[in-house]
């Protein structure tokens, strides 16, 4: 197998993991479905960090050894919108990280290539008068990080040895933590 085929590889074994996400997660078409939206990511991305706290990166993972702000920036969006942040759920959605090489790959394959649909949102929410310094702001940042999407990729494609069931597992495990904190915003 040649290096390159690893991310179609990842990406046809977690195709119905992604599938259900997307159907979870939905679209906004809205002021009301974006709230949904920004809520559900909101508690996915604290249960994200949650897990990363005191994880101890390879340094070819410097990129993200320190999260990113987009709580914060999510925080700021709410506040636009006159929103409470939602109360996060007492058990984590996601369970602790591993630091080796799958195990990070594979969640960061998710996250940062969630950045890709964050282009086609950000211009969603444009439509409903947002921007990258109202409301979206989170979106805007995100689509903005395509940079560290390539890098997931470069890191797949140049790594000498994966074992890529242990990767596509933690790719299932963070579509699964997704799912959650959407359902559980769902059903709050």
């Amino acid at each position: 197998m040649t290096y390159s085929a690893r991310r179609f590889l990842v990406r046809d074994r977690t195709s119905s993991s992604h599938a259900k996400v997307e159907a979870t997660v939905g679209s906004f078409e809205d002021l009301e479905g974006y709230r949904r939206y920004l809520r559900g990511s909101y508690v996915f991305r604290n249960s994200l960090y949650g897990t990363m706290t005191g994880l101890r990166w390879p340094e070819q993972f410097a990129l993200w050894a320190d999260p990113d702000g987009l709580r914060e920036l999510m925080r700021n969006d709410m506040e636009d919108l006159a929103m409470d942040p939602p109360p996060l759920p007492i058990a984590p959605q996601m369970p602790p990280m591993s630091s080796d090489l799958e195990s990070l790959l594979g969640t960061l394959y998710v996250v940062e290539g969630s950045s890709l649909g964050a282009r086609i949102l950000f211009r969603r929410a444009q439509k409903l008068g947002l921007s990258d310094t109202f409301g979206a702001r989170h979106l805007s940042a995100q689509a903005d990080s395509v940079e560290r999407w390539r890098r997931v990729l470069e890191l797949l494609e140049s790594a000498p040895e994966l074992d890529l069931d242990r990767l596509v597992a933690a790719s299932e495990t963070t579509f699964v933590a997704v799912e959650r904190a959407f359902e559980g915003i769902n059903h709050a």
